[in-house]
């Protein structure tokens, strides 16, 4: 009787742990099924990157995009609520959208120029990048001094 209470026991454990493990695994995936193109102008965008799973699963996809942004401070540290305006070498803006993510793909129309403004706390960046083929990687770095000041202060 002990024993086949002991294989009972034993095996309640080890469906509690498979069942833990596949929740956890269902919460990675769920977060990479969020993600979701969009598209504006003819441009095909997905901004994500926030955890691991996310951040994999956007790394895995650039390969699939022209360009992928990252958005940081000059520590490493991610940036998200990104302002990012993407206009073609006209001055056209074609893609005007706010990232909530460290990282922005996207798939232009056509090969060219393109000039980004990405703001954070009012202070942007700008970088001209000229378009080829695809996964094509810029990194946007911002100066955390000037981030940190830039961030109002809690108000009491």
């Amino acid at each position: 009787m002990k024993t086949r209470h002991r294989i009972l026991i034993a095996c309640g454990l080890a469906g509690a742990a498979a069942l833990a493990q596949a929740q956890s695994g269902s919460a990675d995936m769920a977060a990479a099924i969020q993600l979701q193109p969009q598209t504006e102008n003819g441009v095909t965008y997905m901004c994500g990157g926030i955890g691991k799973a996310e951040a994999a699963q956007m790394k895995r996809d650039a390969a699939d995009y022209n360009l992928m942004l990252t958005f940081a401070e000059n520590t490493g540290a991610y940036l998200a609520d990104v302002n990012v305006n993407i206009a073609d070498a006209r001055g056209n803006t074609i893609l005007d959208t706010r990232c909530g993510a460290p990282i922005l793909l996207v798939n232009f129309p056509r090969a060219g120029s393109y000039r980004i403004r990405a703001e954070v706390a009012g202070l942007a960046v700008n970088r001209t990048v000229h378009v080829r083929g695809r996964g094509q990687a810029v990194s946007l770095l911002w100066p955390r001094r000037l981030v940190d000041r830039a961030t109002p202060p809690p108000q009491a």
